[in-house]
């Protein structure tokens, strides 16, 4: 999986969960953590306090944001200890191969086409062109 196929992932995603700029925020500051590492650990850590700080978002909602993403199968992570150098690590998840239930996947080969059998001209000839000086004619 590589960074643009996380981020194609993520969108597909969020129009079935409908992030919000925090969720959306954390995810992709994780992606660029992910990214700022060459992706050789599988694990990240980053500490809460740093993470709050750098996405302004208070511990509530970094908790909520986290919940969600993992809720999503955007990402996994374990929560730092109460000690002060105690990080919280981060997995990003790769997305499942199969598609989801009710999502269709865009196909072009999946068209629409005429099977109404016209003769020549005949579907031109109950058109009418009204002209009523609109941009949009």
């Amino acid at each position: 999986m590589n960074y643009i196929e996380l981020i194609n992932n993520f969108w597909l995603i969020d129009e079935q969960k409908g992030f919000n700029g925090h969720e959306t925020r954390l995810y992709f500051f994780l992606l660029c953590l992910g990214n700022r590492l060459f992706w050789k650990m599988e694990w990240l850590e980053y500490g809460d306090d740093k993470m709050q700080a750098y996405i302004g978002i208070s511990a509530a909602t970094l908790r909520t944001s986290r919940n969600k993403l993992k809720a999503a199968s955007l990402i996994d992570f374990v929560v730092g200890g109460q000690e002060y150098r105690t990080k919280t690590r981060y997995k990003i998840l790769t997305p499942n191969p199969t598609p989801c239930h009710g999502s269709i996947p865009y196909s072009k080969t999946n068209t629409k086409t005429n099977t109404f059998k016209t003769v020549k001209n005949e579907r031109f000839s109950k058109r009418e062109f009204v002209a009523s000086g609109s941009d949009f004619d």
